[in-house]
Parts: structure tokens; sequence; C-alpha cells
């Protein structure tokens, strides 16, 4: 099995949840690439990587907050399984007052999040009604104590879907062990 991470908004590549996955899956099982800033080009380069994957091995998809945004719509249109956690639902709404000037709080990098990217994002949420198609194949996982998403309205959101809230815990999400000893225990997750 592959798993594509796909990092959240001024985040990167690496870091604690990447290399949660890598330490229980094996560095070469897992992707974890800078993505652009643009959400177009981001999503054009992982639906590349999903489509190199995808007819080989089985694939799975892990998104964080604006790459949980990303994992849904990719899920979706790809009918691949995705773990979901402390995701943007509608970031289009979510990152609308982020245009403008932007500092990357991983790599220090400064860059401007343009208006159409906000457009672009308009673009690629799912509805529910949509996502329900695909039920059985996404997990969310949620930080109770998220401080920049409601996790409540996120679990409402989801209601019926598999939604896991762990208590405490910040945006960041800090149970990612869990979280991967929780997917472990589930032998009905299909992999696509």
């Amino acid at each position: 099995m592959k798993i594509i991470y796909i990092h959240g908004f001024n985040s990167a590549g690496y870091g604690d949840k990447a290399n949660k996955l890598k330490e229980h899956f094996g560095d070469e099982n897992v992707f974890s690439i800078n993505l652009p800033y643009s959400p177009e080009k981001a999503v054009s380069q992982l639906e590349f990587l999903i489509r190199s994957i995808k007819h080989q091995e089985p694939l799975l998809l892990v998104g964080t907050s604006l790459g949980g945004a990303y994992a849904l719509y990719l899920a979706y249109k790809f009918d691949v399984p995705a773990v979901i956690i402390n995701p943007s639902v509608r970031p289009s709404e979510d990152l609308k007052d982020q245009i403008g000037k932007q500092v990357n709080y991983k790599t220090q990098e400064e860059y401007e999040f343009k208006k159409e990217y906000v457009e672009y994002l308009k673009k690629i949420e799912v509805p529910i009604k949509e996502l329900e198609k695909i039920r059985d194949k996404l997990y969310i996982y949620l930080d109770e104590g998220d401080e920049l998403l409601d996790s409540r309205k996120t679990a409402e959101y989801f209601k019926g879907f598999y939604v896991k809230m762990f208590p405490d815990g910040d945006h960041r999400f800090q149970h990612m062990d869990e979280l991967i000893e929780d997917l472990k225990t589930k032998r009905e997750v299909r992999y696509g």
C-alpha cells in the first residue's frame, strides 16, 4: 500500500504527521511533497501522483486542514479511500481572509495567496450529498481543541460518516499515533 500525505495551508510535506506515517508504513510507502501555493497546481500534482500509483498498488490519501479539502476532492474524483484530519470542508470560506502576503510557517518562504486561489477552491468543494457516495471510504479524525476550525461543526457536517474526535489537541492534531492504531484495527478499510 502507498500513502499520499497532503499537508495543509502554509505548511510543508515534512513534519510530525508525515514522519509518523513513514515510521509506521515505511519511508518507501509514503509520498509527502511540498505542494505549490496555487491550489490548482497542487491538485494537478496530486492527480499526477494518484494516476501514477492507483493502478499499480493500493492507495490511501491522508490530508490535513486544506490538505483534507484536497483529499476529499481527490477521493471523490478517483474513488480512493482517504483519512481526513481536522479538515477545511469549505476552504473557499475558511481561506478568503488569507488573500494577500503570507509566510509559510515551515519553510519561512514568503508568497502571495491570490483571489483566484480562493475561486479555484470553491470549484473543488464536493457537496456532502456527493461525498455520501464514497462514505465507506472516508475516515474523519478531529481534535476537539482545534482553534482554527470548529471540530463540532465538522463532526455534524459528516454525520453518518466514520468520525472520531479526540479530546483536547489542537489544529495541528496531537493524536497521530492513536489515529494510526485506529486505522490498523479497521480491517474493512478498502484501499484504492
